[in-house]
């Protein structure tokens, strides 16, 4: 049985790493936005992104406001990448038929 410290400390510990995960994938996010000429912080580019975690440590990235020709530009991102895959078996991983 655990006191009362000791469930404090695991949930503070679970948060911490949940956060640190998150400013990660909030990190990796604005790296990639970068490499399509997606400024974060720009307010009229993408205003918001960061890393953020539950009380029981689950990690999700908050992305803010987008102004909408921000979210198109990564929507035909995402869908170009899509159709490019599809096109080119060489490049599916072995057991993952999409």
């Amino acid at each position: 049985m655990t006191t009362d410290i000791e469930a404090a400390a695991q949930q503070a510990d679970a948060f911490l790493a949940g956060k640190k995960k998150a400013d990660d994938m909030a990190f990796m996010l604005g790296r990639a936005l970068a490499e399509m000429g997606i400024r974060v912080g720009d307010r009229d580019s993408w205003p918001q992104l960061m890393g953020r975690a539950s009380l029981s440590g689950e990690p999700h990235v908050y992305l803010g406001t987008v102004p909408l020709t921000r979210a198109l530009k990564l929507v035909d991102a995402l869908i170009h990448a899509e159709s490019v895959k599809r096109d080119a078996p060489h490049l599916r991983r072995p057991g993952h038929d999409s």
